[in-house]
């Protein structure tokens, strides 16, 4: 073996790789304002991606594509392990988010020039990792079933009615619409709740819920506040997530109801039943709809029938997730598919 040809190749990739980075962090995609649209139009940016995006300078190019294909919202996650972004109340995930830098900033900048609403989206909600800071720093914080169980779906979960996890949520949500003033908004979703395991916490999650999105708005009065759910019921009966009471309640701005299907078939029967036409009557809906995640993906045509289905059906929607409606992407999967 020619360690010195390797060597060579090593040095000559990372070259290149460097002068890709320094080029797109030093060129700057047009601005461009999407069609406006009454109905949401948004996509979810994962806390992966959205770091890679701005550790290589890509974000204005991606942001500019959504723009053009007149996406106006972005849900850049923000909270999956720790934070993404400089917090004085949550660590931070230094895995995917490295110290002196802020993916966030970085694509409410590039949201701004492409005419994006860029939206903090908290998507660990409730969930710790058993190996995380909050849980290790404090045990008094997380709940346990009647049976002794803590361990629910692959994480702990946080006691909504201990004062300072109450405490805790209001100062993570606070500190993000201070700090970050041209941040259209927040969003929690299906995690947002409490798995049945550990009894109904029902009245709990919207003792929390009032409680945070009150001082939120005591901050911000405009910050959009937003929930992506599964079905009612489901969210109800799985989760103690009362969210289309919330909504009647007055507490959200928005609601993106998950209906994860394989078809359009099954899509349009899961809408009937999932609580999307009565929230409707009070603030904008869009449906959450599947494009892939963990090597399975929804090939794209059918995403698009999908989306023509919610479309005639007079609902906005969101696609889970962008790095799964990319080719690029797609075409890596099938090769490791096949590898694997």
């Amino acid at each position: 073996m020619n360690f010195k040809k390797i060597k060579r190749s090593i040095k000559l990739t990372f070259i290149i790789a460097i002068a890709i980075i320094l080029f797109n962090i030093f060129t700057t995609a047009p601005q461009h304002t999407p069609q406006s649209s009454d109905k949401i139009k948004g996509v979810w940016l994962t806390h992966v991606g959205n770091s890679f995006l701005t550790y290589s300078g890509l974000n204005d190019n991606v942001f500019h594509r959504l723009s053009l294909q007149n996406f106006n919202r972005v849900y850049v996650d923000v909270y999956n392990g720790g934070t993404t972004y400089p917090s004085k109340y949550a660590p931070r995930n230094n895995l995917i988010s490295f110290p002196l830098t802020d993916p966030l900033q970085s694509a409410i900048k590039e949201g701004k020039r492409q005419g994006l609403k860029i939206y903090g989206w908290y998507e660990h909600g409730m969930m710790v990792f058993p190996n995380g800071e909050i849980a290790k720093q404090h045990p008094d914080w997380l709940l346990t079933t009647a049976n002794g169980k803590q361990f629910i779906d692959h994480h702990l979960w946080l006691n909504p009615e201990h004062p300072e996890v109450i405490q805790y949520f209001i100062n993570l949500f606070t500190e993000a619409a201070t700090n970050y003033p041209n941040l259209d908004g927040i969003q929690v979703d299906d995690h947002w709740g409490i798995p049945i395991q550990f009894g109904n916490k029902v009245q709990a999650m919207s003792d929390l819920t009032r409680q945070v999105i009150k001082s939120v708005k005591q901050v911000r009065p405009n910050l959009l506040v937003s929930i992506s759910p599964n079905s009612y019921q489901f969210s109800l009966r799985k989760y103690s997530l009362d969210w289309l009471n919330w909504v009647k309640e007055g507490l959200f701005d928005e609601v993106v109801v998950q209906i994860y299907r394989q078809n359009s078939a099954d899509v349009a029967k899961s809408v009937t039943h999932s609580g999307i036409h009565e929230a409707s009557k009070y603030i904008p809906i869009a449906v959450g709809l599947f494009a892939g995640g963990n090597a399975k993906l929804t090939s794209l045509n059918e995403l698009e029938k999908q989306i023509n289905l919610v479309e005639q059906l007079d609902y906005g929607y969101s696609l889970f997730c962008w790095e799964y409606t990319t080719i690029p992407v797609r075409k890596v999967i099938s090769l490791l598919k096949k590898v694997i």
